[in-house]
């Protein structure tokens, strides 16, 4: 089993949400702090970080440059994996070119760590703003990254399609991984499974939506994977399976300390994807409008007419990971028995104070992350 983090770059009061104006002060700390987590991370035997591209979201994610800070943590850090969780590749958003070059960058200022995580966004906020049309952002995803892996390979490269016309160029530079850094796809609905493992991808997913089918989509996932034509020059068979955690000297601490900012996440993230249920362009994301109408990502407990947020109780679900030590280790055992290969947390929730995420880290790195080496 691996560990990883997944960084949004969030923080309660980012914004004023009177008047939309900025506290300049809380949006330096957030960044300050998150690399101050990154740092105790890769000092406490965390094997990854990944950081998220999003845009316009407010206090829930002020993390629009990855790229750029992703630079930094990799001049901060020895040894932790440097992953984009991820990059978005519609072409509104990111120029393929653009993409290529960057991440070869940051593969070789890292010394070889990039982990290339790719996606095409979950947020009608964010693809609007770029004139991104959920129709066909798929498409243009895999055409994408399709182009990168090619700019990758030794020699000039030129592309000709309906959407790009690119005369033979040599794209530079190439990255210090050969044949190419790991490719990911982040993913949760089964459509998406199918896709990423028929390219050959490692699968980000987000497993706190649906929780009590994860067993089927591992499944899915690697009999897809046993087939699959892979669109670089290797497969990346791994399955990371994200959700949020917070690691107290106890149960009772980790619920006090944790819990608010966990719920406070998952609130925001039933929010965004209830986007889809108030609009008649879902078209490929009509899984997610459906899942919210369900329920799924607020957890199994609401479809049983139970409070949609008890922190607790889907912590005994092992669908979060929130509690001492040997609570956070038995969850993850649940994890590991159904074949995941990297446990993927959010630790930076909301509202939950940056000493109290320190302390998490610490003590997870300290008595739970042993027990899987």
């Amino acid at each position: 089993m691996k560990f990883g983090l997944l960084y949004e770059i969030e923080k309660i009061g980012l914004i004023d949400p009177d008047t939309g104006l900025v506290n300049d002060q809380r949006m330096q700390d957030v960044f300050r702090e998150s690399m101050e987590q990154i740092k105790l991370a890769d000092e406490a035997g965390f094997d990854y970080v990944w950081q998220v591209e999003h845009h316009f979201l407010g206090d829930f994610s002020v993390s629009s440059a990855p790229e750029v800070f992703l630079s930094a943590v990799s001049q901060q850090t020895s040894r932790i994996r440097i992953g984009h969780g991820v990059v978005l590749l519609p072409f509104g958003y990111n120029h393929p070119i653009r993409v290529a070059e960057r991440a070869a960058t940051l593969d070789i200022l890292s010394g070889g760590r990039l982990e290339f995580g790719t996606g095409r966004s979950a947020s009608l906020t964010e693809m609007d703003g770029f004139g991104v049309d959920p129709v066909t952002n798929r498409q243009q995803w895999d055409e994408s990254l399709r182009m990168i892996v090619k700019m990758w390979e030794p020699g000039p490269f030129s592309w000709n399609s309906e959407a790009f016309t690119i005369p033979e160029r040599q794209v530079l530079p190439k990255p210090q991984q050969k044949p190419h850094p790991p490719l990911w796809m982040a993913g949760t609905q089964p459509e998406s499974i199918e896709v990423a493992a028929q390219r050959g991808l490692g699968l980000l997913h987000f497993t706190y939506s649906q929780p009590e089918e994860l067993s089927q989509k591992i499944a899915l996932y690697r009999e897809t994977m046993e087939r699959s034509e892979p669109v670089g020059g290797c497969k990346n068979n791994s399955f990371a399976a994200f959700t949020m955690m917070h690691c107290g000297r106890d149960d009772r601490e980790a619920l006090e300390l944790g819990g608010p900012g966990i719920a406070w996440y998952v609130t925001a993230t039933n929010n965004i994807y209830g986007q889809w249920t108030q609009t008649d362009r879902a078209h490929s994301y009509g899984w997610y409008a459906k899942a919210h109408k369900e329920g799924a990502f607020l957890g199994v407990r609401q479809a049983r007419g139970e409070e949609a947020t008890d922190i607790e109780r889907m912590a005994d679900d092992a669908i979060l990971c929130i509690g001492g030590p040997q609570k956070c280790e038995q969850i993850i055992r649940e994890f590991e028995a159904q074949g995941v290969d990297q446990m993927l947390f959010l630790v930076q929730h909301g509202p939950t104070q940056h000493e109290a995420i320190m302390d998490s880290l610490r003590l997870f790195g300290e008595k739970v992350i042993p027990q899987f080496r």
